[in-house]
């Protein structure tokens, strides 16, 4: 498919916000329940169609569950459209990181919700910078179709993180089958050159971003039938040559405070707005919460 054939009028973009600071010493504000519902109102109000947050990482599990279920029940309170999902707990199985999503939907909040189909690996480098470390990260395919199954139950779409490109079979398998909750979205995380934990690290998932990287990616997903949103983890995507040609391409974008891994001069805000300014140059709208979804079950 090339973008030429794309009317880009017809298709408006979908802007996800990660904002939550989830490294030491990179900028956000306390990790309050207030807090987090305030930036994610004025996230909502610049443009922001999908709203990605972490809980506090100090609470314990009970208040961790508790803080996410009245974080989106104070968003949802004023938006109640809005796509919303959590971060993972902590947990040694992946049962244990999804801990909160049946307490949120028994809650009557969970509108959205988050897994990484399919195992990838993150190096880390010792003292001669050697990659003689790692960490794993995602779900079996096992796993992952459990939460499809969740995701029919909860009444919820899903956002589908994927770091390593052969995951993206499972996403078509599934897609062309017709198998997911409509408004479920790919995520392609790019690696940047920061990796968690180790300041100044490139990260070391995935394709280097490009837009060559970008088509070998898509080319996986043909005929899957699920949009798909771009990030760069570890890095700033406004600062790249990839956010116009993903507009062009009918894609949407991911930025906010959460995915630099560092401090970074442009808060969620205004991120938001630089995808909004490029979404008018390219010539297509900006969907907001209340047409996310619609936006997004419509491809």
């Amino acid at each position: 498919m090339s973008a030429n054939v794309i009317n880009l009028k017809e298709k408006p973009v979908v802007i996800e916000v990660a904002i939550s600071a989830v490294v030491a010493n990179t900028g956000g504000k306390e990790p309050t329940t207030e807090n987090i519902v305030n930036d994610a109102k004025a996230c909502i109000a610049a443009g922001a169609g999908i709203i990605h947050c972490h809980h506090d990482f100090a609470l314990s599990r009970a208040d961790s569950i508790a803080q996410c279920i009245a974080i989106n029940k104070g968003i949802l309170q004023e938006h109640p459209k809005t796509l919303i999902y959590p971060g993972f707990l902590p947990g040694s199985t992946f049962d244990e990181r999804m801990g909160h999503l049946e307490p949120m939907y028994e809650a009557g909040v969970l509108t959205m919700f988050a897994f990484d189909p399919g195992l990838s690996l993150h190096g880390r480098a010792d003292e001669q910078g050697l990659m003689t470390r790692s960490v794993s990260n995602g779900a079996t395919f096992e796993e992952a179709t459990t939460m499809v199954e969740r995701g029919h139950r909860y009444g919820a779409p899903s956002s589908l993180g994927i770091f390593e490109p052969g995951a993206l079979r499972w996403v078509r398998s599934f897609g062309a089958a017709s198998k997911f909750v409509p408004g479920t979205v790919v995520k392609l995380y790019f690696p940047g050159n920061n990796a968690w934990g180790a300041s100044g690290a490139p990260s070391t998932f995935g394709l280097p971003p490009s837009k060559a990287a970008l088509e070998m990616y898509l080319s996986l997903l043909e005929g899957s039938g699920v949009p798909w949103v771009v990030s760069i983890l570890g890095g700033s995507i406004l600062d790249t040559d990839l956010p116009r040609y993903i507009l062009e391409r009918g894609g949407h974008l991911r930025v906010g405070i959460e995915d630099p891994l560092k401090k970074v001069d442009l808060t969620s805000v205004e991120m938001i707005q630089a995808v909004i300014d490029l979404a008018n140059q390219v010539g297509r709208p900006v969907a907001r919460t209340t047409d996310a979804l619609a936006v997004l079950s419509a491809v």
